[in-house]
């Protein structure tokens, strides 16, 4: 009967029947009858505790299938039954803005609480880990390691990153939820062996890579690295087969090995950036901001500045390949300054800093670290690099920068040798004093005196002849005053072409363009000096141009500086090559520009280049000389210019028209080739002048010497009288000494503003020392500074002082 009772679930009647009579002797049937009901009565109670905590989660159905278990199991259990007419019990509906403030609550405590702790939790453990991967980046990576190729780095940060965020995730995803069972995830050890077979494997693959990178063993940058894995691997695995056999253990032993993992493996990833904190600082300590900018900008900008001397257009080449993101600086307050270097510190992505000390004038201090660990550090003065000591402690900005500049070379020669990705910008360079040198020599805020850039430049190549764009640089400037038809100057041009054509396939675009750019050019000015007679010049010409326009198009690199460089250039490859076929061919284009067809200066001066050899080609049309100087009129923007373009033999075809001689300002040899005489006023005059034979000025004082022969020469030249009196008073002030006789020399007068002897005395009497600096200056830049009235203008002054008193 108590069985009955026990399997109806009634076991207080059935509890009261074993225990009817207390004094009797307890048998074996009863004792077991009793532990059954308490067994059962357990149960029941488990159903009852799981009943109420789903039904404080609002999840009424399933908590009444749980009441109704614990009855199935004890059907007195007054637990079960208040609980079941609590689950079963009807609720009023809540209605109007009660109705959304519940299903909110609902959701408020249901879903956002839990989702925000899990966000809060995870996200606390993805800060600490990646805090613990940055602090063990200068461990992993040791200073002079050379970084592995970009797809093995990623590789290596991709699978640290997912299993650093897993790591992160799992821990409060798995207590908070139990989303799996243990025993469902780690049945088998063999979980841990395929992980650590994989890393190894992508670490042989970047150590196999890097090590065609660096002459040193790779290996031995990288032991510590692969002796962590290594025992994290075999601690993992000892652990799995020393006892823990249990799942919810072993599951413990997998989320350690594989944080530990994701740790290493982010270490590495992330001690390998190219990420660069600068700072400079005076001798007394205190940061300096100015110089921070400028070293800022000086390694993003390296080489980039216009160089003295060069009038090619692509005349740039910039040596440093490094992104603007990839620098940084500390601010130079006190506090802002030590608030940055805490949270720097922090920071496990910024893995190199430096730190340059101005030591005086004429001495800086460079310190280069690497993930906290020292990397390179650089005591240098200006006489190292040949620069002349300054014994004032002012020292000017331009001094500063000199300074400043290797410093940034400094920096990045070091970084190239752990980074190889920079060194093709580097165009071979190798040691920091070479780069400096030639940064300086070819800088126009930089170098002392012009005269100082071939010595700088030969000290360059001297120092690391490896330099391939010092080289270069160096024989451009010593060709640049070699005349075009001397040996010197194509023996120049040959040996650049197979320097040219030595460079190394990928990288040094930016040499290229700038190279063949000037080959082409050069090869064509030969030609234009030799009469266009060798055709084995044009023929070179044709193969730079043609190497020209495959480095332009070899850019794949949208946006960049060598970029912007290829389609600056690829307008004038293209001019070139138009240029080239028809001399090759000897005959016009059908798509000769137009004058209109203004893009910038330098195009339209090789356009005007073009027109010069459609002149050739044509016989002599005149519209092409008139589109030729329409392009010049554009295409001479400064001095430098103009004094290119009167020795360029390309343009020697234009030089002797008046026009181009009135545009490039050409010394006149003849006194009626004065530019006065090419204005619109005196149009037609000089040829009427020599055709009457009034060429020189004492023969037109002669002829105009009444108001009757002056009266007669305005009406041959069918000009007003008063130009007349005009060329009788320049005519008269050639003859006031015989210096002012040379017609360059009474160009210069004019261009000053004495056009008659009247004026000059006014000159001469009250502004003698302003009207020498201006006839000083427009002599500098015309080249006159040798003639005769420059060098020595006492004699005309006197005489002029004679006129006076006269």
């Amino acid at each position: 009967m108590a069985n009955q009772l026990i399997q109806d679930a009634h076991l207080t009647e059935a509890r009261k029947l074993y225990e009817r009579d207390p004094g009797e002797n307890p048998v074996p049937c009863m004792a077991e009858g009793i532990r059954r009901i308490d067994n059962q009565r357990a149960a029941a109670a488990v159903q009852v505790k799981k009943g109420q905590q789903l039904l404080a989660e609002g999840k009424k159905t399933q908590a009444a299938d749980a009441f109704r278990e614990a009855l199935r199991k004890e059907a007195d259990s007054a637990a079960a039954l208040a609980g079941l007419n609590t689950a079963t019990e009807e609720q009023p509906q809540p209605k109007g803005l009660s109705a959304k403030k519940d299903s909110w609550d609902d959701f408020y405590r249901n879903w956002l609480v839990p989702l925000l702790q899990l966000v809060a939790a995870a996200a606390a453990g993805v800060v600490v880990l990646g805090a613990l991967s940055g602090l063990l980046a200068h461990w992993v990576v040791r200073p002079g390691s050379v970084v592995w190729p970009r797809h093995a780095r990623v590789s290596i940060g991709v699978l640290g990153v997912v299993l650093l965020v897993g790591s992160g995730v799992m821990l409060p995803l798995y207590a908070m939820f139990k989303p799996f069972a243990p025993s469902a995830v780690v049945p088998d050890p063999a979980v841990l062996a395929v992980l650590f077979v994989l890393v190894v494997v992508v670490l042989a693959v970047a150590s196999s890579a890097s090590h065609q990178l660096s002459r040193r063993p790779v290996w031995a940058h990288w032991s510590r690295l692969l002796l962590s894995l290594t025992a994290v691997g075999v601690a993992g695995w000892m652990a799995w087969r020393s006892g823990l056999s249990q799942p919810p253990e072993r599951l413990v032993v997998v989320y350690v090995v594989l944080s530990c993992f994701a740790v290493l493996l982010t270490a590495a990833a992330l001690g390998q950036n190219l990420r660069l904190q600068v700072e400079a600082q005076t001798g007394t300590g205190t940061a300096d901001a100015a110089a921070t900018d400028y070293l800022l900008g000086r390694l993003r900008t390296l080489g980039m500045e216009r160089p003295q001397g060069l009038n090619a257009v692509p005349a740039v080449t910039s040596l440093s390949t490094l992104r603007s993101e990839d620098l940084s600086a500390l601010p130079a307050g006190k506090v802002a300054g030590t608030v940055s270097r805490l949270f720097f510190a922090l920071r496990p992505d910024l893995t190199w800093r430096a730190r340059v000390i101005s030591v005086d004038v004429n001495r800086i201090a460079v310190t280069l670290t690497r993930n906290g660990q020292h990397a390179e550090s650089v005591i240098f003065s200006r006489l190292d690099l040949g620069l002349p000591a300054i014994e004032d402690d002012t020292a000017n900005d331009r001094l500063r920068a000199q300074l400043l500049t290797g410093a940034a070379a400094i920096i990045l020669v070091r970084l190239s040798q752990s980074h190889p990705e920079l060194q093709s910008g580097l165009c071979g360079a190798r040691d920091w004093r070479s780069i400096t040198l030639q940064v300086i020599a070819s800088s126009a805020s930089l170098i002392d005196s012009p005269d100082n850039r071939i010595p700088m430049l030969g000290r360059a190549v001297h120092e690391d002849p490896n330099y391939m764009l010092a080289r270069l640089e160096y024989l451009w400037a010593h060709q640049s005053s070699a005349p075009f038809d001397s040996a010197l100057y194509r023996q120049i041009a040959e040996t650049t072409d197979k320097l040219l054509d030595s460079l190394p396939n990928g990288g040094w675009q930016t040499l290229r363009i700038r190279g063949y750019y000037r080959s082409t050019s050069q090869w064509l000015n030969m030609y234009a000096q030799s009469g266009y007679s060798d055709r084995s010049l044009l023929s070179l010409a044709r193969r730079s141009v043609g190497k020209l326009e495959a480095a332009c198009k070899a850019i794949t690199d949208e946006y960049s500086p060598v970029d912007q460089l290829a389609r600056r250039a690829a307008p004038l490859a293209v001019t070139f090559r138009i240029t080239i076929d028809a001399l090759w061919d000897e005959e016009e284009p059908d798509d000769e520009p137009q004058a209109t067809d203004f893009h910038s200066p330098r195009l339209s001066y090789e356009n005007a280049c073009l027109d010069c050899a459609l002149l050739l080609i044509s016989g002599g049309a005149p519209h092409h000389a008139d589109h030729a100087l329409q392009h010049l009129h554009v295409g001479l923007p400064t001095s430098r210019d103009v004094q290119f373009a009167i020795k360029d033999p390309c343009l020697a075809l234009l030089r002797g028209d008046p026009k181009f001689q009135s545009l490039v300002g050409i010394p006149p040899h003849e006194f009626l080739r004065l530019q006065t005489f090419t204005d619109t006023a005196f149009a037609g005059v000089a040829m009427k002048l020599e055709a009457a034979g009034l060429s020189r000025p004492e023969e037109i004082i002669r002829r105009t010497n009444g108001s009757q022969g002056r009266a007669e020469l305005a009406t041959y030249l069918n000009i007003a009288p008063i130009l007349v009196d005009r060329i009788r008073q320049i005519a008269l002030l050639a003859t006031v000494h015989p210096d002012l006789g040379d017609p360059w020399m009474l160009s210069l007068l004019l261009k000053s503003g004495i056009d008659s002897r009247a004026r000059l005395s006014e000159e001469i009497r009250l502004r003698q020392e302003a009207l020498m600096q201006r006839l000083i200056e427009l002599a500098r830049t015309e080249g006159a500074s040798v003639l005769p009235g420059i060098a020595h203008p006492d004699g005309w002054l006197a005489a002029g002082r004679r006129w006076v008193a006269s």
